[in-house]
């Protein structure tokens, strides 16, 4: 078949479609999913995502088939609706990478902000008994007295002070060792 008649069946095709034909229309997918495919494929390198856009493409051809002006080529016009969806699929991407990039280095860069021996403390609380660990953390982070800790804890103001040194004692060899 040459081009010519090729134009002029999509053409009765996509009149019949927009008649309400979905045989009509089932015809055009089947004419033009191996282009449409294909060029998918060759944008995207990944089979399934031309999968995906593949159908999207019918979709929206579907969608947009009033608007169609038929003193073109529908398989021209399909192919660009399809570089426009596979288009459109990277932008998302980029943008949702973009995003997630930037979280990434933002935590980075909060991360890298803490000061390094700071994390070898954090590390070395971590090793602590809560019992010890958590006096030590209303003490120094919190600034609490030994009043208000044996308050929090509901021990006696001594057992407050015996349990941030020994605390302390701990967290030192940790962090020595």
């Amino acid at each position: 078949m040459n081009m010519a008649v090729d134009e002029r069946i999509d053409s009765e095709l996509v009149e019949a479609s927009l008649e309400g034909s979905r045989v009509a229309f089932e015809e055009l997918v089947c004419r033009h999913k191996d282009s449409v495919f294909g060029l998918s494929v060759g944008m995207s390198r990944n089979r399934e995502d031309a999968a995906d856009m593949a159908q999207e493409t019918f979709i929206r051809a579907y969608n947009k088939l009033g608007q169609y002006n038929a003193e073109y080529s529908f398989r021209s016009w399909i192919l660009r609706i399809c570089a426009n969806q596979t288009k459109n699929l990277f932008r998302r991407r980029m943008r949702r990478r973009s995003t997630e990039e930037k979280h990434l280095e933002q935590a980075e860069i909060e991360k890298s902000a803490v000061d390094p021996d700071y994390q070898e403390l954090e590390s070395a609380l971590a090793k602590l008994d809560p019992k010890l660990c958590t006096p030590l953390r209303l003490k120094y982070m919190e600034g609490m007295s030994y009043d208000e800790i044996s308050k929090v804890l509901g021990v006696g103001v001594s057992a407050a002070k015996m349990r941030v040194l020994r605390g302390k004692k701990l967290l030192v060899e940790y962090m020595e060792s």
